[in-house]
């Protein structure tokens, strides 16, 4: 689906900095390649290849309704496994792709004097390091170490040949070397030295079943792990699916990692406490993007009676102490200096005398944003206070403006 006309307008604005940028023709190239390195990675027979749109709809069930409670047992079926790699995998790169770019995620120099790791906790199939290596070129060209770490080795494996076979098909050379440790997510820290980039995908819904210790010590005990373990100039990146559950743990992380020495770069826009941590607060935290897909994916996804119109995601970037949030006029130089940051946390809806509106995030806090349905999900935008702010009487959230100071940037 194409971008409507105000989106695009407004993801060109001075005032506006868009979390997910155009899909790059070199992924696009890449993920319609991707049934190539599948079938050589794990070949289908007819049958199985038959029978793949029903694994599939089974596998969603599964994950849906058993959620981190699985034990990735899955793993052990083949007829799972294909409908893990062809199906949801494929959509996980396709809205991990799309986020990394719009991430700050500081290329460090890499040499022998200055070897570089990349971390990825609870790895599987090495989905985050693949849509690594796909969507941020400056990382790809690094000869860095990959230090990938789960307790189930298998997927991987599979993972390991389907980067080695998708740089083969992009006619890249892959210049990262790949270590597999089997060991649990906490004793990881153990195998790790300082990486430069520490990354997590659907991990943290996996550490709230725990008996006799409560999400909130392990999100502690997770938060000083990172920080005790983080390359001083380094990044940790925690993703998960844009469901409640995922948004809420997100924002415990968030919370602990702030009493860590953590700080929260991405997609806070301050250091405050998180509104939506609120009890009474019945929203969290997630940006959503257009489910731009190859034809391939698309067309299963409709055989599988699963087709999608939009990806959504929670995620968490922190980073060390000593590294600053960026300043209101590094982000937007043309913003009033006494105006505020806002993260869009919604999609549009309709408020009365308030057009259509979205939620924001701000240092103010809760803010709601009248005639906002041109700013894309999950962009920082630079609003200003009116002079007689309202409140949305169904949140509380109070009224900021966001308003073209310039004609946009065609």
């Amino acid at each position: 689906p194409a971008m409507p006309e105000p989106l695009k307008q407004a993801a060109g604005h001075p005032l506006c900095r868009p979390l997910f940028g155009p899909a790059d023709p070199f992924v696009r190239k890449a993920l319609a390649l991707l049934p190539q390195a599948l079938d050589a990675v794990m070949p289908l027979s007819r049958n199985h290849r038959a029978d793949l749109p029903e694994a599939i709809r089974d596998l969603s069930a599964m994950l849906t309704y058993e959620r981190g409670g699985l034990g990735r047992s899955y793993w052990s079926a083949p007829r799972y496994v294909s409908a893990y790699l062809r199906y949801f995998l494929p959509w996980n790169l396709v809205r991990l792709s799309r986020l990394l770019p719009g991430l700050d995620l500081p290329v460090p120099p890499c040499d022998a004097e200055h070897p570089v790791t990349v971390a990825d906790l609870g790895s599987g199939p090495l989905t985050l390091p693949l849509a690594l290596w796909l969507s941020r070129p400056d990382w790809r060209a690094l000869p860095l170490t990959l230090i990938c770490v789960d307790t189930v080795p298998r997927p991987m494996e599979m993972g390991r040949s389907l980067l080695e076979r998708m740089a083969e098909l992009c006619g890249e050379e892959l210049k990262w070397t790949i270590r597999l440790v089997r060991t649990p997510l906490m004793q990881a820290f153990r195998e790790v030295r300082a990486p430069h980039l520490l990354m997590a995908g659907n991990v943290l819904n996996e550490l709230k079943d725990k008996p006799g210790v409560s999400l909130e010590d392990r999100m502690a005990e997770l938060a000083f792990a990172v920080g005790r373990t983080l390359h001083p100039e380094g990044a940790a990146l925690f993703v998960e699916p844009g469901t409640r559950l995922g948004g809420t743990l997100t924002a415990k992380l968030r919370e602990t990692a702030l009493e860590e020495g953590l700080v929260p770069f991405a997609p806070c826009p301050h250091q405050e406490p998180c509104p939506l941590l609120d009890s009474r607060e019945r929203r969290w935290c997630h940006a959503t993007l257009l489910a731009e897909a190859p034809a391939w994916l698309s067309e299963l996804a409709r055989t599988a009676h699963l087709p999608k119109d939009s990806l959504s995601l929670s995620f968490m970037l922190l980073r060390p102490e000593g590294c600053a949030l960026p300043e209101k006029a590094a982000l937007f130089p043309s913003m009033d200096p006494r105006g505020v940051v806002g993260r869009i946390l919604s999609d549009a809806f309709p408020v009365p005398g308030m057009g259509r509106a979205r939620y924001a995030c701000t240092e103010e806090g809760f803010a709601i944003i009248p005639a906002a349905e041109g700013i894309p999900s999950g962009a920082l935008v630079a609003c200003r206070r009116p002079s007689s702010p309202r409140r949305d009487a169904k949140s509380g959230a109070v009224e900021l403006l966001w308003q073209a100071e310039t004609k946009p940037q065609r």
